[in-house]
């Protein structure tokens, strides 16, 4: 509580800051520029539009969240409820603001006191719902005091976050207090999340990532590379970066020691999705690719047709998707800050490797613990993974874990929806 009141305290100067900062910033600009409108326009759609119905607050800070929350938006009965989303990064309102998820939509108010207690004033929500981690102190506490039921959804916190640690911990356990009911996705992330509430304020109901992934996966139709990856054993590396390198292309100079032949000879095919996409960066994979004899070609010019046995994706948007022609998948940022989406490449059934920072991700963790998904720290374990392709009842019998796991995983969206429609 004591630092919630010097928060309190700061909040005139950080207004003096925000403003300053949309002198330099362009998103906070835009936000700054719009957001009065915006909050205008949708206010005056719910008084037109609501009718009976009861409202719901919906907020995603950014696409991720977004794709979180479209399982759960998409089973509301809209006859019932009014869906109010909100967003706080002016990209991800400039993609979606007129999706058909929700019944309006506006910017997420700055956290100020002033602005978010307006704001519940003037929508008036029955719930409050957020995904995963853009917590913000104001809006919480007053959702409380005007009595909004609250509910955190898809919430990670993993064992060494810093919310756990001194001197904020006393802070978030006033924080965390402040929702009527916190989801999670596993018993291992509640038993986390105890650390901060009664263990009574958390539910375990999985996370509505795995929903979307699967729903993605059963909508998609398009076909992103030649059919002639159809016919080829692929691997592909998906959202890797520097500090992936060593060790994926040791691994590969080991086991595809004759570059481009050792992949023909093989039936082997090769695909590299940087996770920035900067020329730079692209440059570096190429570098890399040519010193163990790969020859690349990249995804932009696939249209002149399939020239090479490595395609290095030039483009974002369609990791989720090319994890499909993949029997088997490295995933990015496991020597870095932590791996990225494991269950993007899991859902295809795409035996899944990746470095040792996991712990920020439940998913990984169950993986590795359970022996379906490979932790490769060194050349010589890539390499060894990259075996698996040569092993035909090894791989299929993984591949059908995998599958069986994300499987597993999903209903979450049924589960949440049973708790925040039950009040």
């Amino acid at each position: 509580m004591p630092l919630y009141i010097t928060y309190l305290v700061l909040m005139p100067v950080l207004w003096v800051l925000t403003l300053l900062a949309g002198a330099l910033n362009r998103k906070i600009r835009t936000r700054l520029l719009q957001q009065s409108s915006v909050r205008r326009k949708a206010l005056a759609k719910v008084r037109r539009d609501r009718g009976a119905r009861t409202l719901i607050l919906f907020h995603a800070a950014s696409a991720g969240e977004f794709e979180q929350l479209k399982p759960v938006l998409a089973r509301i009965d809209r006859e019932r409820y009014f869906i109010l989303q909100t967003f706080y990064s002016p990209t991800i309102f400039s993609e979606e603001q007129d999706s058909d998820y929700f019944d309006a939509v506006c910017y997420q108010p700055f956290d100020f006191p002033w602005s978010v207690s307006r704001f519940f004033r003037d929508f008036e929500p029955r719930t409050y719902v957020i995904t995963r981690h853009d917590i913000w102190p104001n809006h919480v506490f007053f959702a409380r005091r005007m009595g909004i039921r609250t509910y955190l959804i898809n919430a990670n916190m993993y064992a060494s976050s810093g919310r756990l640690k001194w001197p904020i911990l006393g802070f978030n356990k006033w924080l965390f207090g402040n929702f009527d009911m916190i989801m999670t996705g596993s018993e291992s992330l509640r038993t986390s999340l105890s650390l901060l509430v009664d263990p009574e304020q958390v539910a375990v109901t999985g996370d509505t990532r795995f929903d979307r992934i699967v729903e993605r996966k059963t909508g998609q139709r398009e076909m992103h590379l030649p059919e002639e990856m159809l016919e080829t054993e692929n691997v592909i590396l998906g959202s890797i970066s520097a500090s992936d390198h060593d060790v994926v292309f040791g691994g590969l100079a080991m086991r595809y020691e004759g570059g481009d032949a050792s992949l023909e000879e093989r039936g082997h095919r090769l695909i590299i999705v940087p996770h920035e996409v900067s020329e730079r960066e692209l440059a570096n994979v190429e570098q890399r690719c040519g010193e163990i004899g790969l020859t690349v070609q990249r995804y932009s010019a696939l249209n002149d047709g399939l020239v090479s046995r490595t395609v290095l994706v030039d483009v974002v948007g369609v990791l989720a998707d090319l994890y499909a022609y993949a029997k088997l998948a490295y995933v990015g940022g496991g020597f870095g800050a932590g791996v990225h989406s494991v269950t993007e490449p899991a859902v295809y059934g795409a035996v899944v490797s990746f470095g040792p920072s996991i712990s920020i991700l439940d998913e990984a963790v169950a993986l590795h613990e359970s022996g379906i998904g490979s932790m490769v720290r060194s050349p010589e374990e890539f390499s060894e993974f990259l075996s698996l392709l040569s092993k035909a009842d090894e791989l299929r019998a993984l591949s059908k874990r995998t599958l069986e796991f994300v499987e597993e995983s999903c209903g979450a969206a049924d589960r949440v929806l049973c708790i925040i429609l039950s009040e």
